[in-house]
């Protein structure tokens, strides 16, 4: 009897353990279904993927944009007020559904607390997503920096 509780005890622990997700494939099913709601030409889709994965934090942190254009290599930054932050988030994915929309992933790798994910969009331009994720449980997206290539 003592011998099938203790079969019993590691058992229900194991497939428990089974259960559970690790703290990378969280990362990479959000990393994963953030592309997918990219692909979707659909305000509200993105608007309930930040609300539902990013941290509130970084809901609340103003956007800030770094553009360099190609022919003087000026920059040109621009930042959000605080009140439409999470507008400027679904403006964000707007324009990242403009660029990345038909994409396909090429990498996507786990660095440390971040995912790096690379894409290659239909008409050639190369994106590199870096998302980092909170330590603890749910592990929501907590920093988002992206760069293109041509």
């Amino acid at each position: 009897m003592r011998l099938v509780l203790i079969a019993c005890l590691v058992l229900s622990s194991s497939i428990l353990a089974l259960a559970q997700e690790s703290r990378e494939q969280v990362m990479e099913k959000r990393t994963r279904e953030m592309h997918r709601v990219l692909g979707l030409n659909d305000r509200a889709a993105w608007k309930k993927f930040i609300k539902e994965n990013y941290t509130q934090a970084l809901i609340d942190k103003p956007m800030r944009a770094k553009v360099q254009t190609s022919d003087n290599g000026s920059d040109k930054s621009s930042e959000t007020s605080s009140a439409d932050n999470l507008e400027a988030k679904v403006g964000m994915f707007e324009r990242l559904h403009n660029d990345f929309g038909g994409s396909k992933i090429t990498s996507l790798k786990v660095i440390g607390d971040d995912i790096e994910m690379i894409v290659l969009g239909d008409m050639g331009l190369k994106g590199t997503f870096r998302l980092k994720f909170d330590v603890a449980k749910p592990y929501l997206i907590s920093g988002l920096g992206i760069s293109a290539d041509n």
